[in-house]
């Protein structure tokens, strides 16, 4: 029987994201593949696991292509002495930090395959996983906090009439209508990182019909908030608030994802304006989390009305490597999240 190595926690992340240690060609080094968008995640997550050594956490990196049972994988990365090894041999956790998000069905698979057993638990909350990774269901949950949000059912002109005309009549009974512009935001449904977002004027259905039928995902439509193009993010672990930034969309863009070319800035909990931290308040209450690590994000209108973006169970850890400031604070989150990870498996 091949040897398996027990582990205190295994970061899954997407087989599209990650190099499967099993597959990886000898001449490649480390997990994340160079000279791409994900080139640095192999400092953070070498970071990462270096850290949880130093807090006698042992730890390794794995993909979805590798996961081979429940909190089971066939290969596995680690990183010791400031360098990568590839070890194709089976390795086994019961706390999972979970980096991979079940956007197709492959990863949906081994999703489920990897939590099949009672025992492997993820870090993050499975209740809160599910309603933020919906948005659809975000918004159903938490609607007295969010812009209006419609799931356009399928891929017809017809459904998108239908979407656009529900969502015309939301925003009428909305308290704050003067809130939104005339143009409409259409979203992946299931989607993260600013991907797969657009904005369209009303009579560009013909359009939005092109992007719904060539892409053949599932997508929400929203109006577009009138804002300053800068959103605020409240990154929560242990129930309570750990870090708070703003990102600033690039010029002539809407969205402020970093990944997008936006600019985060970390800035102080007291400098977030107080109508958004008692917004976040009464949210969190609703939510009951326990010690999962989440964000919540939100966006002033400009009338001063607060709106909830999103929530997201899986945060970026990484940092822009020509700003210190955010290089020590994404680090500094990465110590609590570790000092989490040991409190959690002692509960």
């Amino acid at each position: 029987m091949a040897r398996t190595t027990v582990f205190d926690v295994l970061i899954v992340y997407s087989g599209q994201t990650a190099i499967s240690a099993a597959a990886a060609p000898a001449q490649v080094a480390a997990p994340f593949p160079l000279k791409t968008s994900y080139s640095g995640y192999n400092v953070v997550y070498g970071y990462f696991l270096s850290t949880c050594r130093k807090n006698n956490l042992s730890a390794a990196l794995t993909t979805s292509t590798d996961i081979s049972g429940p909190g089971r994988c066939r290969s596995y990365w680690l990183f010791k002495n400031n360098r990568w090894f590839k070890v194709r041999r089976t390795g086994y956790s019961e706390l999972i930090f979970d980096k991979l998000s079940p956007v197709k069905q492959e990863y949906r698979l081994s999703r489920r395959l990897l939590f099949s057993s009672k025992k492997v638990q993820p870090f993050s909350q499975p209740e809160l996983f599910r309603l933020f990774f919906d948005k659809q269901k975000t918004y159903n949950h938490l609607s007295q906090f969010s812009a209006p949000t419609v799931t356009i059912k399928d891929s017809t002109e017809l459904s998108l009439q239908k979407a656009c005309l529900e969502l015309k009549a939301m925003i009428s009974k909305h308290p704050h209508p003067n809130d939104f512009s005339s143009e409409i935001v259409m979203k992946d449904r299931f989607g993260a990182g600013g991907r797969d977002v657009y904005k369209f004027k009303t009579d560009e259905q013909s359009k939005m019909t092109s992007i719904i039928k060539h892409s053949r995902k599932s997508f929400i439509l929203q109006p577009l908030v009138k804002f300053d193009k800068v959103d605020i993010r409240l990154v929560y672990l242990g129930g309570k608030i750990v870090q708070t930034y703003i990102r600033v969309a690039k010029a002539g863009d809407f969205r402020c994802n970093e990944h997008r070319g936006g600019l985060l800035k970390y800035i102080a909990k007291t400098d977030v304006p107080a109508a958004v931290t008692s917004q976040a308040a009464s949210l969190v209450k609703i939510l009951n989390p326990t010690g999962s690590l989440f964000a919540l994000d939100f966006m002033v209108s400009s009338n001063g009305n607060i709106y909830l973006i999103e929530g997201n169970t899986g945060p970026g850890l990484d940092w822009n490597v020509s700003i210190r400031k955010n290089e020590l604070a994404a680090q500094k989150l990465i110590r609590l999240v570790v000092k989490e990870l040991g409190r959690s498996l002692y509960v």
